[in-house]
């Protein structure tokens, strides 16, 4: 297959629901697992309260610390979220849970790729394009992206608590360019979020592509009001080296 357009050279990834997903939702994680340390709660409420919770959170960036600090301010940013989502809830055995909701969700089994991420990423890869990873995520992202397959694919691999940056800021975006000795124009990069993901690509001058899966599975209707360059699936950034005029 015949993808390769010139004018590209580099092709970034957001990760967490643009490559792979939570194997199950959220709440549902939270709810299975508190039943193991004695508390039964509705995924479904648990799954409200933490989107709720998430969306409020500042920004998973802690500027330039060590990496001994940067792993305790991980894992303190995650505990505030989780403490959120339980909020009013009596839980004594809330630490041993949230110790055990932490480990869960930093290696593989906890997510699943996207059926097309591997094809799509391996035909990428062999039209010579470099390949990047730029993520709001943890120094968890390494590990979970080994577990699934997908390290060695990848030309460069950043996430925002270790880069002290999180998107839509145009320092982390900034940073890939310059390690991978790419210019603004000559790079697009994809994700599900339109603010953090495309509008903070736009902001430097890339060219940014919102993948949104909920038009697809919706049969055509979007929940995201969004009006540039938008695939259903990864298959259409494909589609989009063709025709950039998509």
């Amino acid at each position: 297959m015949d993808i390769r357009n010139l004018a590209i050279k580099g092709i970034f990834f957001d990760a967490g629901d643009t490559l792979f997903e939570a194997q199950e939702t959220i709440g549902e994680t939270y709810s299975r697992l508190a039943l193991q340390y004695g508390l039964r709660c509705d995924a479904a409420v648990l799954n409200g309260r933490f989107r709720a919770a998430f969306k409020v959170s500042p920004p998973m960036a802690f500027g330039k610390v060590s990496d001994k600090e940067r792993l305790r301010l991980e894992r303190q940013w995650w505990e505030q979220v989780v403490q959120s989502v339980f909020e009013g809830i009596n839980f004594p055995e809330f630490e041993a849970f949230f110790q055990a909701l932490y480990r869960y969700f930093g290696v593989g089994p906890a997510w699943r790729l996207f059926p097309e991420t591997k094809a799509v990423v391996a035909a990428l890869k062999s039209e010579g394009y470099t390949l990047g990873i730029i993520s709001n995520f943890d120094s968890r992202l390494p590990a979970i992206c080994k577990d699934l397959g997908l390290w060695d694919a990848f030309d460069l691999v950043l996430f925002s608590s270790r880069e002290g940056f999180a998107k839509p800021s145009p320092e982390i975006f900034e940073a890939a360019l310059e390690r991978c000795g790419l210019s603004p124009s000559e790079a697009i990069h994809i994700g599900d979020h339109a603010l953090n993901d495309v509008g903070g690509a736009e902001r430097v001058g890339m060219t940014g592509i919102l993948v949104d899966r909920s038009k697809r599975d919706a049969g055509g209707e979007s929940s995201i009001p969004f009006g540039g360059h938008r695939i259903t699936d990864l298959w259409g950034v494909a589609d989009f080296l063709q025709n950039p005029s998509l």
